[in-house]
């Protein structure tokens, strides 16, 4: 049976789980006071350069879950990091 669902924020979790959501078949609104999806995880080019450019700072995607890095990597490809803080 579907259901309507609405979403309110268009960040990280409000649109995975909303698109989840939307793949069982249910339907799915999603809002968000930005015009943009992805909250603080949004990137954009910089016309000038061509480079992504991460608007709120920087980030690192971590996890030692095979589960939870192959579900990420169904939707987009991620390069593996090594963050290494050095501190004097």
């Amino acid at each position: 049976m579907s259901s309507n669902y609405l979403m309110v924020g268009a960040g990280l979790s409000g649109a995975v789980i909303g698109r989840h959501l939307a793949e069982l078949g249910h339907k799915v609104t999603i809002v968000d006071a930005r015009p943009h999806v992805a909250g603080n995880c949004h990137c954009a080019r910089d016309p000038d350069t061509g480079v992504m450019v991460h608007i709120y700072g920087p980030h690192i995607f971590h996890t030692d879950d095979a589960e939870v890095w192959d579900y990420v990597n169904h939707y987009q490809t991620f390069l593996p990091y090594k963050n290494r803080v050095k501190t004097i």
